[in-house]
């Protein structure tokens, strides 16, 4: 494998950085659309002005304009049941979490909790990242064991969704009382729009984007939100049974893929599901060995093998059927849940919210998709194997 320029000379960044929760509530007037623009246009140069750092021993980066420092390589909590993994996970350095009450049914957010409760040092030592909007925020707080969160990323799809007033007053209101530091949003659909309203609207921080697919305009999109100062976290971007004891050519291919995502396209880190104590181990050792490799022969095998088997969730189709491209997107997602992470209770329950109408998209609708489908998925098909399923 080539090995990138500078990949592994992780050297010490001076920049001052915010304390967390003494600063929440001492920030909280402070203008969440100030950007610190860092003018470059290159991945490279982005890193190259940003400087180098390590945080616990391990690659690093500044989020944005948060000024929190992060590992390359997150905790992603969707497959969290045991809470030792997560100690595990920070006791190896791993500095940023990320829960949501929905995954597992719940039972990943109370190990996080049981996890917090149990060492009040372990709380102190993690970025906390939770995908909740912020009028729900108080319950999850008791279920967590703490009393505030760094960011609030809930799932949002939409421009007319990241333009909520109402949104931004509820989070302002929970930044002034102390408990969320920084507002953000998870975002499943890869359209550009919603990237260039969300730098356009000055108010977010940070989003949790999907890498399903590695689009042009998408990434262009990215690279300005991350010059404005916005801080990038990726989802979506690593093999589906990364967290399945890969053999050794897959965890290869995954560590190129981390150092592709951070290095290349435009991420401060990567959210890597960890589950257990050999997908910790994995990760870190990526962080420690592998970071700055890339296999670009075997990453063009990757993307080209998820022609024709997963949705991009590129937004293609809801280019031209708005609605029901959205629910398309769905409901593989939720497919792909119980395929490949085996999360069959959670993938039901997401499933069953949606509504009747989203439910029973019809072959003609379906048929319409496929036509634009930039990996010529065979939706009928997928989708009917999903009502199959999860039903």
């Amino acid at each position: 494998m080539d090995k990138i320029e500078n990949g592994k000379d992780w050297g010490i960044f001076t920049k001052c950085v915010m304390t967390r929760r003494d600063f929440l509530k001492a920030a909280s007037t402070a203008a969440a659309g100030t950007a610190g623009v860092l003018g470059t246009t290159s991945a490279g140069s982005l890193l190259a002005a940003e400087g180098r750092i390590t945080v616990n021993g391990l690659p690093g980066a500044v989020l944005g304009r948060t000024g929190l420092k992060v590992t390359r390589v997150s905790f992603g909590g969707i497959l969290l049941t045991d809470p030792p993994v997560l100690q595990r996970a920070v006791d190896q350095g791993i500095k940023l979490v990320h829960t949501s009450p929905g995954y597992q049914n719940g039972r990943s957010m109370e190990a996080l909790g049981k996890a917090f409760m149990s060492s009040k040092e372990l709380r102190d030592k993690v970025v906390l990242a939770l995908k909740v909007r912020p009028e729900k925020l108080d319950q999850c707080l008791k279920v967590l064991g703490t009393d505030y969160v760094d960011m609030l990323i809930p799932p949002m799809d939409s421009i007319e969704e990241i333009s909520s007033s109402e949104l931004r007053e509820n989070f302002e209101k929970a930044r002034k009382a102390g408990k969320c530091g920084h507002m953000g949003f998870a975002c499943h659909t890869q359209r550009p729009e919603i990237i260039d309203k969300m730098v356009e609207l000055g108010f977010y921080d940070v989003i949790l984007m999907s890498y399903a697919d590695r689009n042009k305009p998408f990434l262009d999109s990215l690279s300005k939100a991350r010059k404005a100062g916005i801080g990038i976290l990726a989802m979506k971007g690593l093999p589906k049974r990364a967290s399945n004891n890969p053999g050794r050519k897959e965890q290869e291919l995954i560590g190129s893929l981390c150092t592709s995502i951070v290095e290349r396209w435009h991420a401060h880190t990567v959210l890597a599901s960890m589950g257990s104590f050999q997908a910790v181990e994995m990760y870190t050792d990526i962080l420690k060995n592998k970071l700055g490799f890339y296999d670009g022969e075997a990453e063009e095998r990757y993307w080209a093998g998820l022609d024709g088997n997963y949705c991009a969730m590129c937004g293609t189709c809801s280019g031209q059927c708005p609605q029901q491209g959205r629910n398309i997107q769905r409901i593989l997602r939720y497919r792909m849940y119980h395929r490949d992470y085996g999360l069959t209770e959670y993938a039901r329950a997401k499933y069953s919210r949606l509504a009747a109408a989203a439910k029973s998209v019809s072959d003609s609708e379906l048929a319409l998709c496929e036509t634009v489908c930039t990996r010529k998925l065979p939706l009928r098909k997928m989708v009917a194997e999903a009502r199959l399923l999860l039903a």
